[in-house]
């Protein structure tokens, strides 16, 4: 790698935000040039902080194979948002060339219409069957750490949602307990066609920072995070007044807030109990 090319590297991985205006107000042709020698992962990086349509620009810019590989990197709000300005030929390339099993809950997602819980959910949180033991549990979230959440969705294999379980209930249970035994069903939802606005009343984010988003049949379409919203004020994706939106997301921000402190004492209280289960203690 040349001594130019390491320093726009070390640039893009220190300041993604920064990255992300600059190339915005560059010709998109220019920038995917400046790009195209990153890995995937890199360019992914910095596109996550552009507005669609400029990182739209930019990834058709991009050969072919980096360019899909970059999708399937990004968010999925990210993703869907650069697919939707792509013309329909050129999206179903990408969509093509993407590992099949993103490329699947990606276009789940594209049939909702945009700002829809559908359309917004990330497909590519980690999920478990019923059917696993506690060990085996635990090792997949070790092996993909990346896409793990506090709470662990639990779906049967026609990918129906059945419960959830948090990292705290699995680090302190026994190692061949199966996860039915002990998980959460009829776990709180998000109906896949609520729209931003039903989004930001839903009540239950004064108990939960993220949410699972079903369709019509209980298929798991992904999970809904608190800082998806907050985007959604960033990328001015809404059509209401910025009055009426800002007002809302502060309600959801003092909602938020008192979830925060749970979880807080919750991931303190795992820790404990991380310690304890690696000494061969028991947890408390």
């Amino acid at each position: 790698m040349l001594p130019e090319d390491r320093l726009t590297l070390a640039f893009f991985q220190s300041h993604p935000l920064e990255a992300a205006r600059r190339v915005e107000a560059l010709n998109a042709q220019e920038v995917a040039a400046i790009l195209a020698p990153f890995p995937p992962e890199v360019i992914a990086m910095v596109l996550e902080h552009c507005l669609p349509g400029p990182a739209a620009k930019i990834v058709t810019g991009l050969p072919p194979e980096t360019a899909a590989g970059v999708l399937e990197y990004l968010s999925a709000s990210s993703a869907i948002g650069i697919l939707r300005q792509l013309d329909e030929s050129i999206r179903n390339d990408m969509l093509d060339r993407m590992a099949k099993a993103v490329s699947a809950s990606l276009r789940r997602a594209l049939r909702y219409p945009p700002q829809t819980a559908g359309s917004l959910a990330d497909a590519r949180v980690l999920t478990l069957p019923p059917d696993i033991a506690v060990e085996e549990a635990l090792r997949r979230i070790r092996q993909d750490a990346k896409h793990t959440m506090y709470y662990v969705y639990v779906i049967d294999r026609d990918t129906k949602l059945e419960g959830l379980v948090t990292l705290k209930q699995l680090i302190v249970a026994d190692d061949d307990e199966l996860l039915a035994s002990f998980m959460t069903r009829q776990p709180v939802t998000l109906a896949a066609d609520l729209t931003v606005e039903e989004i930001l009343q839903h009540p239950q984010w004064a108990r939960f920072h993220t949410l699972p988003v079903i369709d019509r049949w209980g298929t798991f379409l992904g999970a809904l995070r608190y800082r998806t919203l907050r985007a959604l004020e960033r990328e001015k994706m809404v059509t209401q007044s910025p009055g009426s939106f800002s007002q809302a997301l502060i309600q959801l921000w003092e909602a938020y807030s008192l979830a925060g402190i749970s979880i807080l004492t919750d991931m303190a209280q795992m820790q404990d109990a991380f310690r304890s289960r690696d000494s061969g203690g028991q947890p408390t």
